[in-house]
C-alpha cells in the first residue's frame, strides 16, 4: 500500500456526553401543550375504559362535536371554527374526524339482530372453515385443490391442539412413540422422551 492509497482522516463524530452534568441531574422540559393541565387530567379520567357503553358520559367537546356533525351536518371546516369560537380550542380537521370516529365506535351498541348475525356467521365458519381453507390454499400457491375432509384430517395431524391435563397420560405405553424418526438420523439414535 503506497502513500497515495492512504485515505484522509475522517472528521470525528460527536457522541453524546455520558459523564454526569456538572450542575447535577437535569430534567428534560416536556413539550408545550395547548391545553390546561387540569383539563388534561380531567380528560384522562374520562378516557378510562368501562365495560358498559351505556354508562358512557360525554364531555362538552364530544357533545358539541356530535351535535355539529350528526345533527346539524356541518362541514368539518366550520366545525373546527366553532370549536375555536365557542370553546377557544384549536383542533386540526383530521383530529376532529378521528375523534368522532372513535366516539361512534365506543357508543355503538350490539343489538339482538347483531348478536344473532354474529352467532350465525360463527356457526357458518365452524361448518365451512375447511371448505374456506381448501379454497384459500389455491390462492396461496397450492396447484391442486384438496377436499374439505383431507384438509381437516391433515390439520388435525399437524396441529392436534392443546392437550388438557385431565386427558394427558403421564405414563404413555412403551409401544407408542410420539416422535417420528427422521430418515436422515442414524438407526441407533433414539431421543429421550421420558417425562421427569
Amino acid at each position: 500500500m503506497g502513500s497515495s492509497d492512504i485515505a484522509a482522516p475522517q472528521p470525528r463524530l460527536k457522541y453524546p456526553l455520558i459523564a454526569p452534568h456538572p450542575h447535577g441531574p437535569q430534567r428534560s422540559v416536556p413539550p408545550k401543550r395547548h391545553r390546561d393541565d387540569d383539563e388534561l387530567s380531567e380528560q384522562s379520567k374520562r378516557r378510562k375504559r368501562s365495560d358498559s357503553n351505556t354508562s358512557m358520559e360525554l364531555g362538552e367537546e364530544d357533545r358539541l362535536l356530535i351535535k355539529l356533525k350528526d345533527e346539524e351536518s356541518m362541514p368539518w371546516k366550520d366545525i373546527a371554527a366553532r370549536f375555536q369560537s365557542d370553546l377557544g380550542k384549536t383542533y386540526q380537521i383530521p383530529a376532529l374526524q378521528m375523534r368522532l370516529k372513535r366516539l361512534r365506535e365506543r357508543m355503538r351498541v350490539w343489538t339482538e339482530t347483531d348478536i344473532r348475525a354474529l352467532r350465525m356467521a360463527h356457526d357458518y365458519w365452524v361448518q365451512n372453515k375447511f371448505e374456506i381453507i381448501s379454497q384459500k390454499m389455491l390462492d396461496f400457491g397450492c396447484t391442486e385443490k384438496w377436499t374439505t375432509k383431507q384438509c381437516s384430517r391433515k390439520w388435525q395431524e399437524i396441529d392436534p391442539g392443546p392437550t388438557t391435563y385431565a386427558s394427558y397420560d403421564v405414563n404413555p405405553p412403551t409401544s407408542y412413540a410420539p416422535y417420528t424418526m427422521s430418515p436422515v438420523e442414524a438407526p441407533g439414535y433414539i431421543p429421550d422422551l421420558s417425562l421427569y
